[in-house]
């Protein structure tokens, strides 16, 4: 049996760590809540209404002292979402219990929160690969072997396209094909992107393009420097690149053969249209021994350090949440193959 360990740190004081070594881990990292912002919600699930593009139906104009036509509410289909567990556990060994028995407990404190660091990069890491999944595919699609899930969130086809001639080709219009992406994004949502999204390997393919060679004053020709591919695209009135080229364990977390059109991206912990990342509340943070703790704030990654009170006495740090990745206006993604 396992009882909580609180002789060095209660677990409100160590979910208040882990929640801060989340967000300094996210922005050490870069992380693609900038476009699928935290979010936190008291329940187990989330309800928002699913809409089909950014456009409305237009008003009509009406005779003096005739009454108004009467509209429709934007459409959108209102969809319902179980919110999945994602927990993480590292045990604190007994060898390791008993080299640290006769030191400090500032000493035990520290390899604590060592180990509670470890938990949130495993936590963050997996919430990263499944933001990226649904930002690429449209869908929250997570396959384990001993979970599986596959949330649709209706992104038209036309947003998922392949480039006619891929940037492995140095003869691909690059620019053309930018702009055609730009031309299909505007029309499915009524409004600009704000920001291309991609890995250094397509931007330095855009980059070789025979298009984007600069003519040097010698007469010779040589690549186009990223910064000047930039001045280019943002001079021809595109967005912004920003490169992402995060990674994990697992591997990208969006394919190097891929670029995204997205709204411009916001603070990790404040609103998109695009969507949000929903974090619930745990089974955990409704205990006693949490509430008794002090924890006022229940949704969100909860944290304790658990220890057997049989042989060998492992003592286990725990970041136990809830969360999913959501799209609300799906077609504000797009996600084109170049490579």
């Amino acid at each position: 049996m396992a009882v909580l360990w609180t002789d060095v740190i209660d677990p409100a004081e160590l979910t208040g760590y882990v929640r801060a070594a989340l967000s300094d881990y996210e922005a050490r990292k870069g992380t693609l809540a900038r476009w699928l912002p935290n979010r936190e919600v008291a329940d187990t699930v989330v309800r928002f209404r699913k809409a089909t593009a950014g456009l409305v139906a237009e008003a009509s104009y009406r005779e003096y002292d005739a009454e108004p036509e009467v509209g429709s509410t934007p459409g959108g289909q209102r969809v319902t979402i179980e919110l999945p567990a994602v927990s993480q556990e590292i045990p604190i060994s007994e060898y390791q219990q008993l080299r640290a028995r006769n030191a400090t407990d500032e000493s035990i404190r520290n390899a604590i929160l060592t180990t509670s660091e470890a938990v949130v990069r495993a936590i963050a890491d997996r919430v990263e690969l499944t933001r990226g999944v649904v930002l690429n595919t449209g869908k929250a699609t997570i396959t384990q072997a001993n979970y599986i899930s596959d949330d649709d969130f209706g992104r038209a086809g036309a947003m998922s396209p392949t480039a006619g001639t891929l940037w492995s080709n140095t003869a691909a219009d690059g620019l053309g094909y930018l702009e055609t992406l730009r031309d299909l994004y505007v029309d499915t949502n009524g409004e600009e992107p704000g920001v291309i999204v991609t890995s250094t390997r397509v931007l330095r393919a855009l980059a070789r393009l025979e298009g984007m060679a600069t003519l040097l004053v010698n007469g010779s020709s040589r690549a186009a420097t990223i910064s000047e591919v930039n001045g280019l695209i943002t001079g021809a009135g595109l967005p912004e690149i920003v490169v992402y080229d995060r990674r994990t364990k697992t591997g990208r977390v969006i394919p190097d053969t891929q670029l995204l059109m997205l709204p411009a991206p916001t603070d990790p912990n404040g609103e998109s249209e695009l969507g949000a990342t929903f974090w619930g509340q745990t089974l955990t943070a409704d205990s006693p021994d949490f509430r008794d703790a002090g924890l006022d704030e229940l949704p969100g990654l909860v944290a304790g350090v658990w220890r057997e009170t049989k042989i060998p006495m492992i003592a286990l740090v725990i970041g136990d949440s809830i969360n999913l990745p959501v799209l609300a206006n799906a077609d504000l993604s797009l996600s084109a193959k170049v490579l």
